[in-house]
């Protein structure tokens, strides 16, 4: 399956964000312009009331596919199939987790390269963990050629961007950021 998508603003965040209290949520925006995907079972009163364009798929946060809940084919297949059935108008994606960091950091730089742009945002932002089992399989799911050994250089640039930031060395990036 060869998945290209639109480029759309992301926003990654944890799903205890989604507060009014804390961030301006979808919910205070035109509901058309917006889309949620929800990769946790933690619940949140506001997302649960949220009527707009929203996809609850819940996995475990591990990177070892033969745990019982872990990212499957399956699920990737369900993100790609909501991507692709968003109206038009849609402009904002806004991807959680439940700290937002690994699984929605993941899910984001999949998409980002399904839409022909860099994933250097999600990767070398010293503040995510992107899980690499869920970009691995959403990537390949998505028809984008990858191989486990691209994969794990990403992880790579990623470890080094955190241990340089833990050294005090200055980062351009920043926690739960807004991609364009």
């Amino acid at each position: 399956m060869d998945a290209k998508v639109k480029k759309y603003t992301i926003h990654i965040l944890a799903i205890t964000a989604f507060n009014p209290k804390l961030y301006e949520l979808p919910f205070d925006l035109p509901l058309e312009r917006n889309a949620v995907i929800i990769c946790t079972d933690r619940k949140n009163e506001y997302l649960q009331n949220y009527t707009g364009n929203k996809l609850d798929i819940a996995f475990y946060d591990v990177e070892d596919p033969s745990v019982i809940g872990a990212f499957e084919t399956a699920h990737a297949m369900a993100i790609i199939k909501f991507i692709n059935r968003l109206p038009d108008e849609v402009s904002d994606l806004y991807i959680c987790c439940s700290k937002g960091q690994s699984r929605s950091a993941a899910v984001a730089a999949a998409l980002l390269r399904m839409s022909g742009r860099s994933d250097d945002p999600v990767w070398l932002n010293p503040f995510y963990n992107p899980n690499i089992l869920v970009y691995y399989r959403l990537c390949k799911q998505a028809g984008i050629p990858i191989t486990p050994e691209e994969v794990q250089l990403r992880k790579e640039q990623n470890e080094k961007a955190y241990l340089e930031l833990q050294e005090g060395k200055p980062t351009k990036y920043e926690r739960w950021q807004i991609i364009e």
